[in-house]
């Protein structure tokens, strides 16, 4: 047996391992395999993300059922006892005149008995309100239950955020929602009798009920999405109530199909300020208010998430038709819509 012995004498060994280059390939082939892998993850929890919101969406339509099988109408999109129109009424700013959102209506159908019971009043303790459906008007105790943060009213896809009202007026630390009913494809609707080719299924003091959706219940949409501003953002909200699940303004928790989802055209909403670079664009409307649009937007890639009034739930791609969405936001406009 041969052994090789160095200049000296010493029995060399063999070495094996791997080089410096060698090394270096393997991290490298490494880099490739994790970066290939990281968007296959991230698409992995965004489709969980977005089956959570799916489902949440569900319920929440599934409660406006529940709702409408109570009351034989669905709720209103938000009660106003003497409506913006009027010159002598409510102007939007939280007065007494300002009732009810949906969102508020339904808590007892979405297991939360409690706080449903801590937002209404006395039928008859504001009858030009509440005498029509039996619903309480949007009081101090309506903002209390308003601060609570639902997970039933937000979605998964959303960042978390910190960030507040802080404009001073009684709204301060409103809690945010992803979730929105649909006005129609026109403007803020104030009066229930709000035209069905250019209404939705909610309206501001509306009592739509199944028969008054003459566009097929699979045909007219009555949910979708909204962002609320991150707190990532410099400075305080203000003004911008987008997203305020208990209060009943165009932006908070309420939609028009004017503009497509995730639209780059501005929301004309009541207090509001311009976020462009968090998909959130806005020019502030004061009056009137049936000017007031504000469009379906989300965090998923590509679209939105939209329940139909018969409640299933679709996405709906950001690249979908004007003129079909729109359609499907009114809910008797005898459009043929081709849903995508």
């Amino acid at each position: 047996m041969k052994v090789s012995c160095s200049p000296k004498g010493v029995p060399r060994r063999s070495q094996t391992g791997f080089t410096l280059v060698e090394l270096l390939v393997v991290i490298a082939i490494i880099g490739v395999l994790v970066s290939l892998l990281l968007p296959a993850v991230q698409q992995a929890r965004e489709a969980a993300r977005r089956m959570t919101c799916s489902n949440r969406l569900k319920q929440l339509q599934l409660a406006i059922h529940n709702y409408h099988d109570t009351f034989l109408v669905f709720p209103p999109g938000a009660i106003n006892g003497r409506s913006d129109d009027n010159p002598n009424g409510a102007n939007g700013s939280g007065t007494p005149a300002l009732g009810a959102s949906w969102n508020l209506m339904i808590l007892s159908h979405i297991e939360q008995p409690a706080l449903h019971d801590g937002f209404m009043v006395i039928a008859n303790e504001r009858p030009e309100v509440t005498d029509w459906l039996g619903n309480g008007t949007y009081t101090s105790r309506g903002i209390n239950v308003g601060k609570e943060q639902l997970d039933a009213m937000t979605c998964a896809s959303h960042p978390s955020t910190e960030d507040r009202l802080a404009n001073g007026t009684g709204m301060e630390d409103l809690a945010r929602g992803n979730y929105s009913a649909c006005y129609g494809k026109a403007g803020y609707g104030k009066i229930h009798t709000q035209t069905g080719d250019e209404g939705g299924v909610f309206g501001t003091n509306s009592g739509y009920n199944m028969k008054d959706i003459t566009d097929g219940t699979a045909n007219t949409i009555a949910l979708s999405e909204l962002k609320f501003r991150l707190s990532n953002s410099s400075g305080p909200s203000y003004q911008d109530t987008r997203g305020t699940w208990a209060y009943p303004v165009m932006g908070a928790n309420i939609f028009s199909t004017k503009t497509g989802p995730n639209s780059t055209t501005p929301d004309g909403v009541w207090g509001c300020r311009n976020f462009p670079l968090e998909g959130m664009p806005c020019v502030q409307i004061g009056s009137p208010y049936t000017e007031m649009y504000s469009a379906a937007r989300s965090y998923h890639p590509g679209g939105v998430m939209g329940a139909m009034a018969d409640g299933s739930v679709r996405f709906f791609p950001e690249t979908v038709d004007l003129t079909i969405w729109q359609g499907l936001g009114t809910r008797g406009g005898r459009e043929v819509v081709s849903l995508p």
